[in-house]
């Protein structure tokens, strides 16, 4: 694929999941804006979990990533049935001289499916890329969807995520990952 036609695919993605919340965030009573302020009920509910990702940029080797997962019921807006979740990612890799740094910031509508505590999402993703290449150093950032499975069950906690992302270029290096992978970990 294109580099022109990926962004383009996931700036429409972005966009399509925008327009999906928005006439429901104006037209459903509920919607609560800064609910860590505005709802005296309000809990964090969140989840630390360990990662093991695949990282796979639109040039290159696909290099493997380790990092943290966490993720908490989202402070700045919430959904009437309290579905909107933030993830924030940190994970790294260092693999045949090029080192990956990722941050990343998806906040995302779940819904549960199936059996109790499991559960889909999905939703828009922020990112900062750190790429070290060759004696070359830049910080790029991207702009993505994200979607993923989790079930919870009392302290325990496993997912699986994908996320794709466009970048900025710099300098001619840009990343333009799709990563993948899974995660486990311990819900407070």
């Amino acid at each position: 694929m294109s580099r022109t036609n990926r962004q383009g695919l996931i700036v429409a993605a972005a966009l399509s999941l925008g327009a999906l919340f928005a006439p429901a965030a104006h037209a459903a009573e509920g919607w609560q804006l800064l609910p860590v302020l505005n709802d005296s009920g309000f809990k964090f509910e969140p989840t630390l979990a360990l990662t093991a990702n695949r990282l796979s940029p639109d040039q290159g080797d696909s290099a493997t990533a380790w990092g943290l997962d966490l993720n908490f019921n989202c402070a700045l807006l919430q959904s009437p049935d309290k579905r909107i979740r933030t993830h924030l990612n940190v994970s790294s890799s260092d693999d045949a001289g090029l080192k990956t740094t990722a941050f990343e910031l998806s906040p995302r509508y779940t819904m549960p499916v199936g059996m109790p505590g499991l559960s889909l999402g999905a939703g828009p993703s922020l990112a900062v890329f750190k790429v070290e290449t060759a004696g070359v150093s830049r910080n790029l950032t991207g702009l993505g969807v994200a979607g993923g499975v989790n079930y919870r069950a009392g302290a325990f906690y496993v997912g699986a995520d994908v996320r794709m992302h466009t970048t900025s270029s710099k300098d001619g290096v840009d990343l333009d990952p799709v990563t993948w992978g899974l995660k486990a970990g311990i819900n407070f």
